[in-house]
């Protein structure tokens, strides 16, 4: 099992990784493929993202 501390260092790689994409793919050159493909990304991360909260919600319900 992972520890509270690894557990929300995972949370704010993956917040940076949608960041990341967020801010440095908004541009007006690139194509709808590469749109699409931004999108399923961030949809992935934010899947990840629940999962690792629910898991935090759940081993740690003092913190929520």
């Amino acid at each position: 099992m992972r520890s509270l501390v690894e557990l929300q260092k995972e949370v704010g790689e993956i917040q940076l990784q949608i960041r990341k994409l967020l801010l440095n793919k908004n541009g007006f050159d690139e194509g709808i493929a590469d749109k699409l493909t931004t999108i399923a990304t961030i949809t992935t991360l934010r899947d990840q993202l629940v999962k690792i909260q629910v898991e935090i919600r759940t081993r740690f319900p003092d913190l929520a």
